[in-house]
C-alpha cells in the first residue's frame, strides 16, 4: 500500500493555455424599451451606429432587417447590427408587446449561420427582463455601478441566448422576395447615380410597383433608401481610414461639397468629424 506521503509524478505536459478573445465586449448601454404597440403600429424604417435586440414578448411583429423582412412571434428575437436598415410593424391585428434593448460593442461575434432568429428558454427569457428592467433603471437614474453588472450579465447571456438561430420567420412572398432582390441590385451598383425611375428599370418592374414595394417594407421613397444606403456605406469607408475625397468619389459623388450636405444630413455629423471619431 502507498503511503500517504508519496505520489507519482506525472508526465510533463506542455502549456496548453487557450486564448480567449473577449466577445461579445459590451462598452455601453444605449436604451431599454418596454412597450406594447397598438393595432396597426408601423414604425418608420432608421438605421444607428449601435446594436439593437428585438424581443417579442406576445403578439405578432414584421421586422425589416436589412434586405430581408422577418415574421416574429412570442418568444423571438433577433438583432440588429450596427447601422443595418431595420423597421419594425404590429401584424395580423395583433398588439405585441416588445422589448427593445440597444448597446454598443468593440467586438460582437456571434453564430448566424442557421439565421438570425433565436428563441432563448424560459430561464432566459427572465434574466433578459431582469437585465431590461435592470439597465433602464441603471441608465435613467446614471448609476455606473449598475450598469456595469448588467453589461456582464448581458454578455454571458448573448453567449447562452444566441447559439441556435433559424430562419423559419424569414418570409418568402412575393412583395418581401423583390424588396430583397432590389435591396440587392442597389448594393451591387451603390457607385452610381440611379434615380427611382433606373432601379425600376433595372429590376424589370413598374416604377408604381416599385414605390409600393419601398413603402411596405421600407417605409419610405426607394430614392431615399438608395441614398440612405451610400450613406451607411461611406460610414464603414470613413471608418476604415478612408479619405473624404475619396470616399465621395467611391460613392458616386463628383462634388465634394455636395456629399458632405448629404452625409451630414443622413448621419447628423459631416464627414470630417465622422472620420475623427
Amino acid at each position: 500500500m502507498r503511503k500517504a506521503t508519496e505520489y507519482v509524478k506525472t508526465k510533463w505536459e506542455p502549456m496548453t493555455d487557450v486564448p480567449i478573445p473577449r466577445s461579445p465586449n459590451i462598452t455601453s448601454f444605449h436604451f431599454s424599451l418596454d412597450r406594447i404597440f397598438g393595432k396597426g403600429y408601423d414604425f418608420a424604417g432608421e438605421s444607428h451606429p449601435f446594436y439593437e435586440i428585438v424581443y417579442v414578448l406576445s403578439g405578432i411583429v414584421g421586422v425589416t432587417a436589412g434586405e430581408k423582412f422577418y415574421t416574429l412571434t412570442a418568444g423571438q428575437c433577433l438583432m440588429h447590427t450596427p447601422n443595418e436598415f431595420h423597421r419594425i410593424r404590429a401584424e395580423q391585428e395583433s398588439e405585441p408587446h416588445v422589448i427593445n434593448l440597444s448597446f454598443h460593442a468593440d467586438l460582437l461575434k456571434l453564430s448566424t449561420d442557421g439565421g438570425r432568429i433565436y428563441e432563448p428558454n424560459d430561464e432566459l427569457r427572465e434574466e433578459f427582463l431582469e437585465i431590461t428592467a435592470e439597465v433602464q433603471d441603471g441608465l435613467h437614474n446614471s448609476n455606473p455601478e449598475l450598469l456595469a453588472v448588467q453589461r456582464v450579465r448581458l454578455e454571458r447571456w448573448l453567449l447562452l441566448a444566441f447559439r441556435n438561430g433559424h430562419e423559419n420567420g424569414i418570409s418568402t412572398n412575393s412583395g418581401a422576395l423583390c424588396y430583397a432582390e432590389i435591396v440587392r441590385l442597389m448594393q451591387g451598383h451603390i457607385s452610381e447615380n440611379l434615380q427611382a425611375g433606373d432601379i425600376a428599370k433595372m429590376s424589370r418592374m413598374s416604377l408604381s410597383k416599385l414605390k409600393k414595394i419601398f413603402a411596405s417594407y421600407a417605409g419610405m421613397g426607394v430614392a431615399r433608401y438608395f441614398t440612405e444606403m451610400k450613406m451607411r456605406r461611406a460610414a464603414e469607408l470613413l471608418r476604415a481610414g478612408a479619405r473624404v475625397g475619396e470616399t465621395a468619389a467611391a460613392l458616386g459623388y463628383a462634388d465634394q461639397n455636395y456629399f458632405n450636405t448629404v452625409f451630414r444630413r443622413v448621419m447628423g455629423v459631416s464627414p470630417g468629424k465622422y472620420r475623427q471619431r
